[in-house]
């Protein structure tokens, strides 16, 4: 009789085709293999069959099955001794029609708080709210569900989202922060988890204006001066609007820009498309005169569009911290900090040598620029 239940639920869940394409794309892009996504996939739905009881609002399957896959794929990937945070494919090898990744999981995590939340609230409290937010119900029939009155449901809604606020804004106070749902003590500045790379001493502060507004960067150290920003993307820009308009976590942030920006900023070429008008544009090589000459942010890359004005650019950091070896690198090694540019000759070519190094170690990445183009000659790693 198990395996009967066991195979009509599975059955159920497996029966949509997109839902079963969607599931395996999704698997495929948090794994990075192909061919270990549909396995992933029929385990995703194992562990879903296993703690069926937990679905609350079957409407919710899709995210809830995504917060599966994602503990699915990172048990995997910890089976084969690789990094927890598991990179997904690059966009160009994705499918057209893909899921996005990070926008499906942030809101399987925000369905999972309110769960949490909603779970600390007394069962009438409770019950009431998951009525009228979660199953839609209109007031009249909550009311003669309840056997009372359609002011006394109105009452305890109010109550209701009263006491879900505190419960937020008290036991919940941090992941709450987190998902944007309330503001650190009103501060505009939110400390994040992850380190600055110039330094390596202090974790970047993110700041994320209210729409259209934008989401800058900057560590407190490295730029003390809140107009000091690391990075500042606009979200009235149509591409930062959708790589990161729907996003929270900073680490997702900072890795979806870096994604495009490796694609953006390619040592293979010297134009692109404007990110606002997208008519095509060059990029040049720029040298910051108001900047240290040996600090990494004072070369970049820069392209003007003729058409509407506006101007994207990148220091050598930035399309170092691009780099897929980079990115490697600092997820073996979370604190690292760049040593002074200096200039020098890499396979006969004039170079500005910029030198990423692990804070507890002697481990580290160099990038080499063109001295002239600024674009990317090479990447080394050295391991002690």
């Amino acid at each position: 009789m198990l395996h009967e239940t066991y195979d009509t639920n599975t059955a159920e869940l497996w029966r949509e085709p997109e839902r079963r394409r969607r599931l395996v794309r999704l698997c495929a892009q948090i794994s990075g293999d192909r061919n270990a996504a549909e396995d992933l996939a029929q385990e995703t739905l194992l562990e879903a069959w296993r703690n069926a009881h937990k679905l609350h609002d079957p409407s919710g399957v899709d995210r809830w099955l995504a917060a599966i896959a994602r503990n699915v794929c990172l048990r995997w990937g910890r089976r084969r001794g690789r990094d927890d945070a598991l990179e997904p494919l690059k966009p160009d090898d994705a499918t057209a029609d893909t899921t996005d990744v990070d926008v499906e999981l942030e809101r399987a995590e925000l369905v999972e708080l309110l769960d949490r939340a909603l779970a600390l609230l007394p069962p009438q409290t409770r019950e009431v709210l998951v009525q009228r937010y979660v199953h839609d119900s209109p007031h009249a029939e909550i009311a003669a569900r309840l056997g009372v009155s359609e002011d006394a449901v109105s009452m305890r809604l109010s109550r209701g989202k009263l006491s879900l606020r505190k419960v937020l804004a008290s036991e919940l106070r941090d992941d709450a922060v987190g998902h944007g749902l309330l503001d650190r003590d009103g501060a505009e500045w939110q400390e994040t988890r992850v380190w600055c790379s110039e330094c390596g001493r202090r974790k970047l502060v993110m700041r994320r204006e209210r729409a259209p507004g934008a989401v800058s960067f900057r560590c407190p150290d490295c730029q003390p001066t809140p107009a000091d920003l690391a990075s500042d993307f606009r979200l009235d820009n149509p591409v930062f609007a959708r790589l990161v308009g729907e996003v929270s976590r900073p680490a997702s942030i900072l890795r979806r820009v870096s994604e495009w920006s490796e694609q953006y900023f390619s040592a293979e070429r010297d134009r692109a498309v404007c990110t606002w008008c997208g008519r095509p544009m060059a990029l040049l090589p720029h040298v910051r005169d108001d900047v240290q000459f040996d600090r990494s942010h004072r070369h970049g890359l820069v392209g003007r569009c003729d058409g509407c004005g506006e101007e994207t650019w990148s220091s050598i950091s930035g399309i170092a911290l691009a780099r897929p070896e980079v990115r490697s690198f600092r997820r073996d090694h979370a604190r690292v900090h760049v040593v002074p540019v200096r200039e020098g000759n890499w396979r006969g070519v004039e170079a500005l040598l910029l030198r990423y190094e692990d804070v507890l170690g002697g481990n580290g990445v160099d990038v080499a620029f063109a001295r002239e183009s600024l674009r990317v000659l090479g990447v080394h790693s050295t391991t002690y």
